[in-house]
């Protein structure tokens, strides 16, 4: 079906855009997360001139940075800057998938009781019930030990993986 289809496109997206991250898992940077939400959204054609001090427009993601910053998914790191080669971390992925399923107009409604985890204290304020809601949605996996592992980073086959369940959240 049109899933499965999107999925395949995304697959060898990110094949493209993480070859060296394939040979040797590092962690997944911020901009290659927005680069695969831009690629999982059909790479529209987008003007690249974004509002970050630290990507030019001729940087490669530029236009994925700049559609995400307008569609209101990519808010920064603070100071006009983005932080673009810094690796994503999950409580980041969270925020980011939540922020783009809202746009999207999926169902970002988190039930009661979602905040069951042992290391809550270690979540940030700004990023708390998005990343219940990713866990309870299924899209990021607990860490072991009833763990949300907020600072935690992806590596692309965790990414990967976030993607297609993305791909079969249920609109409201």
């Amino acid at each position: 079906g049109p899933a499965m289809k999107r999925a395949a496109v995304l697959l060898s997206a990110l094949l493209l855009l993480l070859p060296a991250a394939r040979a040797q898992p590092s962690p997944v940077t911020r901009i290659q997360l927005i680069c695969a939400l831009w690629v999982w959204g059909g790479s529209v054609p987008y003007d690249a001139a974004g509002p970050f001090s630290d990507v030019t427009q001729e940087d490669d993601g530029a236009t994925a940075v700049a559609w995400a910053y307008d569609l209101g998914i990519l808010l920064g790191t603070g100071g006009g800057r983005c932080s673009p080669y810094r690796p994503v971390t999950r409580e980041e992925t969270a925020v980011l998938l939540r922020r783009y399923a809202a746009r999207l107009g999926r169902d970002t409604f988190l039930p009661d009781g979602v905040a069951a985890c042992n290391d809550y204290e270690g979540i940030s304020p700004w990023a708390d019930d998005s990343l219940y809601w990713a866990a309870d949605t299924g899209l990021i996996d607990w860490s072991p030990g009833g763990r949300l592992d907020p600072g935690g980073t992806l590596t692309p086959d965790a990414l990967e993986n976030i993607l297609i369940r993305f791909s079969g959240l249920s609109c409201p």
